[in-house]
């Protein structure tokens, strides 16, 4: 019977298992090298990210696969924890997570959607990472620079202003990097952010109402930005190995 266990710090646990973004409301993780690490791959982005376990002298650490089956139910009994530290394991086809005297349960399966097509996702990041990003898949990326992720913070207050469904335009013209939300026939609020690049011409890529707060999965610092025309925009953190795709959404913007 397979064995996966590890202890770590409540709140960055809390933090990891709430933090792939909207519409994901499963996880397949697995604790190897003494991290969390979990990927996820749905319509509108990919993200992958890790957790780091928590050093306790009397903690037990097996590598191996963990399988959260409701991530809203674990992240709202993490909520409610009050010790510093939280043990998740998971044995067979059931999913334990202890904080204190506190102890949840539930049943598992092998069937993670969120999970279905990470590794073909994770072929093609192979593949990008080989190439140096010059493509991602069958999509060509035009733009490559770097930037901080403060300049990708706060823009949930954009959608605010110009509506909570409003789609979300990046384009990149001659260096310059923009962002605006709104559809092109209404209204629209924009911002420029901060990019170091020697791409010179244009390119842009159109997402859903989702993406400001996509951009809040990457924490704080120096990030390096990779773009194409129509296609994504990937950015890799260079303080911790987050790694979060935007797919382009055709005719969101209409």
């Amino acid at each position: 019977m397979s064995l996966a266990q590890g202890t770590f710090d409540t709140d960055m646990l809390r933090a990891f298992v709430g933090g792939f973004g909207e519409g994901v409301n499963d996880l397949h993780c697995e604790i190897k090298n003494l991290q969390l690490i979990g990927a996820v791959d749905i319509s509108t982005h990919f993200c992958r990210k890790s957790c780091p376990l928590a050093m306790v002298n009397d903690s037990t650490y097996h590598a191996g696969v963990i399988l959260i089956p409701d991530v809203h139910k674990v992240v709202a009994f993490l909520k409610a924890s009050k010790e510093p530290t939280t043990t998740i394991r998971h044995v067979g086809s059931q999913l334990t997570v202890k904080n204190g005297n506190n102890e949840y349960s539930t049943p598992t399966y092998s069937d993670i959607i969120s999970n279905s097509t990470v590794s073909r996702a994770t072929i093609a990041i192979k593949g990008a990472t080989e190439n140096q990003w010059s493509t991602l898949g069958r999509a060509n990326l035009q733009c490559h620079g770097t930037s901080t992720m403060e300049s990708f913070k706060g823009l949930e207050s954009m959608s605010k202003v110009v509506g909570k469904d409003a789609p979300v335009r990046i384009t990149v013209d001659d260096g310059q990097l923009t962002i605006t939300a709104g559809t092109k026939r209404g209204s629209r609020m924009s911002r420029q952010a901060d990019i170091d690049t020697d791409f010179k011409g244009f390119c842009e890529a159109t997402f859903g109402s989702h993406a400001p707060k996509l951009f809040s999965l990457v924490p704080s610092g120096d990030c390096i930005v990779h773009m194409g025309d129509k296609s994504a925009f990937v950015i890799e953190s260079e303080t911790t190995p987050t790694l979060l795709i935007l797919k382009h959404q055709e005719g969101v913007d209409q």
